[in-house]
């Protein structure tokens, strides 16, 4: 049998920002589920029961705040207004959620993984089902009528092109990455046994020049995904400044070789903390 493509309708990826609503709303539903589990009282459950299923709600509502700031960010929201909303610094935001916004821009910003044949707007009207069941006051359409996906269906394939760009840029970091850590790991290995200076010197450069080119990278990123350009500018800018300080050291340990003494490496290019 011929596979159906995907209609304009049902589109196989959303942009990020819709996917990062569904992402939130799918959330929303499993904490609700586990707190409606939680109403009925049983006098032969185990001592403890109550406690470790509360608890393993706050872990769900810990996740539903991950992915409302991610879905935040998505939608133009900065730093400095989350931080706002919270009554905390922007420092002290960016701090706790910063990663959560990355590891959601590496793994594609989508909610389901490619290939899995499940469609985000497929499980918004699935949503909009469960919704309307429970608060027949609501409009049967509550979740994603909400998506650009189904107010504006023209942007798809705009979203479309700038996600092969971004797919693209994150295709080259991935070997990137994988070198830099090999890099990482035979200077491990050479300070632990004691190589001379020059050995290390030069793993040094190769470093440098490695992470400068990932840093150069990530400020293509900054294009290809403006939501995310605060998150992408502060890597690039990590990666040039463990680049200058490899360069620096390596200068170091070649100045210290001459005179016949090497000094401890400083914290930014110990391989510990790599």
């Amino acid at each position: 049998m011929t596979k159906i493509p995907a209609t304009p309708e049902t589109p196989h990826v959303l942009s990020p920002r819709d996917e990062a609503r569904v992402h939130f709303a799918l959330q929303a539903e499993r904490l609700s589920d586990a707190a409606l589990d939680l109403l009925p009282i049983d006098p032969a459950a185990p001592r403890g029961d109550r406690l470790r299923r509360a608890l393993a709600l706050k872990e769900l509502l810990d996740t539903l705040v991950q992915r409302a700031v991610v879905a935040e960010r998505e939608e133009g929201t900065t730093w400095t207004q989350l931080a706002d909303a919270v009554g905390i610094s922007k420092q002290a935001a960016h701090e706790r959620w910063a990663s959560d916004v990355t590891a959601w821009a590496r793994i594609g910003r989508t909610v389901f993984p490619s290939g899995s044949g499940r469609k985000a707007l497929e499980a918004a009207r699935r949503l909009d089902k469960v919704h309307a069941s429970r608060r027949r006051d609501h409009p049967a359409d509550a979740v994603s009528s909400g998506l650009d996906a189904v107010r504006f269906p023209g942007a798809v394939a705009a979203e479309t092109a700038r996600r092969e760009r971004a797919a693209a840029l994150y295709a080259q970091l991935e070997p990137l990455d994988a070198r830099l850590r090999g890099l990482y790991e035979e200077w491990r290995l050479l300070t632990e046994g004691g190589a001379r200076p020059e050995a290390r010197a030069a793993v040094l450069i190769r470093q440098a020049a490695l992470e400068e080119e990932i840093a150069a990278l990530y400020e293509e990123l900054t294009a290809a995904e403006p939501e995310l350009a605060d998150e992408h500018r502060g890597s690039a800018e990590r990666y040039r400044s463990n680049a200058a300080a490899d360069r620096e050291y390596a200068e170091l340990l070649a100045a210290k070789a001459q005179a016949g003494t090497v000094a401890a490496p400083p914290v930014s290019v110990r391989a510990a903390d790599r």
